[in-house]
């Protein structure tokens, strides 16, 4: 049965929608994690900012994923180099790596209750292709200087070896998160910074042919600013047509369990990525994926349960846990935004030069998300970030 995400448990109630006209410096679309690390460092800036949210902040992708924070982009070390090219694939790792860094760094200074951890995170492998490309992996991270280590034979732990899984890349550096109280506390930090933000508000229209000139339309009012800061994801389309066929809408299926005992020690990738699973504080284990037993169906802007895939979900879980009894409390689905190379699209928005975009980030928003926020910053004061050069929207044209 389809229930509120763990991390949207109760749901929250929205801030209320805009009323009549405003006029700020900057305009962000969209409350999660992107728009919200947008807003945070806007405000530190000094700027005039409102953020609007069609529902409630963090209740899109942002609030309905596993919690890790990740490493890397949605394909292993020793694939992003082979598809991107060694110096490329080097620089965008390192990006999501600093992107670590930043987010807590924020956390520590915001003191924020998010239950983050970093116990690192283990990407386990079954059958000889995806062993050999976490072998070959964890020899180009070292190479280019990121902490990896192999585990295989002793070194890994048993209850993998025993499921036929001989060979492991533990990353050290990685994390895991509440992601619903992460993105609620960089956005109460923007309003105490002067932000104004607007939800169960959705943005009908956005004019941003002109720098300097920009219209965005509400329900009940309209906002004009210098610029505008697009942190749809998923529905980047919506209001920017360039994005339409550049990031679709895939759905993930997550489910998390009552209390279990201790299991997991760190965030687990497995299956190529397919499948993905922790254990959080309490001990509950929060899993999703398995969006590879019928792709065609997880496509769509609907968060729907696919009965079969949460069966298997279940199941799955239940063979970790022998003898024990497992209660499902939660299952829900949320919508991602792929991009069509598998990399997030942050910086200018072509054809709109009023507006910056953060979007597709294709499964890895926490990997991404505040990095690009602040890079956005820049951009917009700057006109330029590194981080936009490398990941501008503008490689699609």
């Amino acid at each position: 049965m389809l229930t509120p995400p763990l991390w949207l448990d109760p749901l929250p109630q929205p801030r209320p929608a805009l009323r009549g006209p405003l006029s700020v410096d900057v305009v962000v679309l969209g409350a999660g994690l992107c728009g919200a690390s947008a807003a945070y460092h806007l405000t530190r800036e000094g700027l005039r900012v409102a953020v609007v949210e069609s529902r409630a902040s963090a209740m899109a992708a942002s609030g309905r994923n596993a919690g890790f924070i990740l490493q890397g982009t949605a394909e292993r070390y020793s694939r992003a180099r082979s598809l991107m090219g060694h110096d490329r694939a080097r620089r965008v790792h390192a990006w999501s790596v600093e992107n670590h860094t930043r987010l807590a760094a924020a956390i520590q200074e915001l003191q924020l209750d998010c239950e983050y951890q970093r116990r690192g995170s283990l990407q386990i492998g079954a059958g000889a292709e995806e062993q050999a490309e976490l072998r070959e992996s964890a020899r180009m991270m070292v190479e280019d200087g990121f902490d990896a280590e192999l585990r295989e034979g002793e070194a890994l732990h048993e209850r993998y070896r025993r499921r036929g899984n001989d060979v492991a890349l533990f990353l050290p550096g990685d994390g895991e998160v509440h992601p619903a109280r992460l993105v609620r506390g960089l956005l109460d930090a923007a309003e105490r910074a002067g932000a104004l933000i607007f939800e169960g508000c959705p943005a009908t229209a956005l004019d941003a042919a002109q720098a300097g000139d920009v219209r965005v339309s509400t329900p009940e009012g309209e906002i004009t600013a210098e610029a505008a800061v697009v942190a749809l994801n998923a529905r980047v389309g919506d209001l920017l047509p360039f994005f339409r066929d550049k990031v679709d809408p895939v759905r993930g299926q997550m489910l998390a369990t009552a209390p279990l005992p201790q299991i997991f020690e760190c965030p687990i990738y497995a299956n190529h990525g397919y499948d993905y699973w922790r254990q959080d504080p309490a001990g509950r284990i929060v899993l999703g994926g398995w969006r590879n037993l019928d792709p065609q169906a997880e496509v769509g802007h609907d968060e729907t349960l696919h009965d079969q895939i949460q069966a298997r979900m279940t199941q799955f879980v239940e063979s970790w846990v022998p003898g024990e009894q497992v209660q499902v409390t939660h299952r829900w689905s949320g919508i991602m935004g792929f991009s069509r190379d598998g990399l997030p699209m942050v910086g200018p928005a072509p054809g709109t030069p009023g507006a910056v975009v953060g979007a597709g980030f294709t499964g890895h928003g926490f990997g991404f998300g505040f990095l690009a926020g602040a890079a956005l910053t820049r951009l917009i004061l700057d006109g330029q970030h590194p981080f936009c050069d490398d990941l501008s929207p503008h490689r699609f044209r």
